[in-house]
């Protein structure tokens, strides 16, 4: 067990999307949280010397910092609420913060003991560096965890960073009022009050955990095909896409004629640019499945068309698509898109105005995800 957890603390300096994927299915709150106190207590510069600012810097990164990104991820989504990824995500993204500041800051207590001694000067670069580089590995953990755009993730990281500080100085402004928060008597009528939802921060952990542990054991069968489905799509979320391609593969190679292993290579390979790939793998999962995942099959076949310059391929693939989901705002704007490939701009016209309509009257957490085609569709109706 030991073992485990520091392989995947070292795994973060070389592999660190995978590391992430690692600890998010494998790692160990105790091993964590026990990794960055060592590493806070081993740093000079008269910040962390005493065991008190030590225990401030936990609590604040607990109690503030993932809980700041939690938050941003439920506003920029909409269609989440606050609470319920609390309780899914807390746990496992705490997890990761505490890892990835034990592995940011571990190489400078290393050096601080040695080559740094006395040097305050360099030590302070180095502890910019380290700061920026525990915020690189905050970035990949969330994007991984949350399976959002590296943008967003670079955002939540900042901002879950400045709430860190402002919980510190929050915490030096109370002063001794804190040790009246954790006196005996105070945590054990807290504990009463809110002992059961404080257990279930830990719900989403297990339960992520569990489910990762059931699907490596599925997997182990040679014919369970959706075992290997099911984790390709883990993968797929957390971006890492070999592992997910090699998953599917797997999948189609076990059961040649289910459609959706299919379509979610085909996919990868289109969002990768390997557009006749996609095409080749698209065409495929149509005809295994003419309804696969919703018809989106047929949406992306003719995104795939479009982008390798097929434009009367991606108007019957589009058009078929969008007669059995006019409401779908990707779809009416890649059609109109392939209609102006073909110089059909007031049929084309028709289709960005139905985009941005679609999305008008869609209720408010679609609208905040799908307003980038509305955006896109505007701007093809102001530039026809």
């Amino acid at each position: 067990m030991l073992l485990e957890q520091l392989q995947l603390l070292f795994m973060l300096y070389v592999r660190p999307v995978r590391a992430a994927s690692r600890i998010i299915d494998h790692g160990r709150l105790w091993f964590a949280l026990c990794a960055a106190l060592l590493v806070l207590l081993l740093l000079p510069f008269g910040i962390f010397l005493t065991g008190r600012a030590v225990v401030t810097t936990i609590a604040a990164i607990a109690l503030a910092f993932a809980p700041a990104v939690i938050l941003i991820m439920t506003l920029y989504r909409r269609h989440e609420s606050f609470s319920v990824m609390l309780r899914r995500d807390y746990l496992t993204l705490l997890n990761c913060i505490l890892l990835s500041l034990a592995a940011a800051f571990l190489p400078l207590a290393v050096l601080s003991r040695s080559v740094l001694f006395g040097n305050y000067q360099l030590a302070l670069v180095l502890l910019g560096a380290s700061e920026i580089y525990f915020l690189v590995l905050v970035t990949c953990c969330v994007r991984t965890l949350l399976g959002s755009g590296l943008a967003v993730a670079i955002g939540a990281a900042v901002v879950g960073l400045a709430a860190t500080f402002g919980g510190m100085i929050a915490f030096l402004e109370l002063g001794s009022f804190t040790y009246f928060l954790t006196s005996p008597f105070v945590l054990f009528y807290a504990y009463i009050l809110l002992g059961s939802d404080v257990r279930s921060l830990g719900e989403g952990l297990r339960a992520r955990q569990h489910l990762r542990q059931q699907l490596d054991i599925a997997t182990t069968n040679p014919r369970d095909a959706d075992a290997q489905y099911q984790l390709g799509l883990i993968y797929q979320q957390r971006h890492q896409y070999d592992e997910a391609k090699r998953r599917f593969a797997r999948a189609v190679e076990i059961d040649p004629r289910e459609a959706d292993p299919v379509f979610q290579l085909g996919r990868i390979a289109l969002d990768e640019g390997r557009f006749e790939d996609a095409i080749q793998l698209l065409s495929r999962a149509a005809v295994l499945d003419d309804k696969c995942c919703s018809h989106e099959v047929w949406r992306d076949l003719g995104v795939a068309y479009f982008r390798s310059g097929q434009m009367e391929e991606a108007r019957i693939a589009l058009s078929k698509f969008v007669d059995r989901r006019s409401y779908d705002p990707e779809g009416l704007y890649w059609y109109g898109k392939s209609l102006v490939g073909l110089g059909k701009l007031e049929e084309a016209r028709q289709q960005f105005e139905q985009c941005r309509e679609a999305v008008e009257t869609m209720p408010a957490n679609r609208r905040r995800q799908l307003a980038r085609w509305k955006r896109l569709a505007r701007a093809e109706l102001q530039s026809s």
